[in-house]
């Protein structure tokens, strides 16, 4: 059983697993890793400077898509 980490750098950037990633390919690859195991544990990694809406908009994705066990951790 894996793990998913979602980055948000300090220009608002986002990374999924290390790889850049736009709005729409997160939702897509959240979908993905739902349909594969729901409970998959995901991380967001954020900078203390980084966009609360930024922080806000991978939250719900990670609500909407069902991946409810969500952590944050920032740097």
């Amino acid at each position: 059983k894996g793990n998913v980490t979602i980055g948000i750098d300090k220009a608002g950037a986002l990374y999924f697993n290390g790889q850049t990633a736009t709005e729409e390919e997160l939702l897509v690859l959240l979908e993905r890793v739902k349909n594969i195991d729901r409970d998959i544990p995901v991380l967001i990694k954020a900078d203390e400077t980084t966009q609360l809406k930024k922080l806000a908009f991978v939250m719900d994705a990670c609500r909407k898509t069902g991946l409810n066990k969500f952590s944050l951790q920032s740097r």
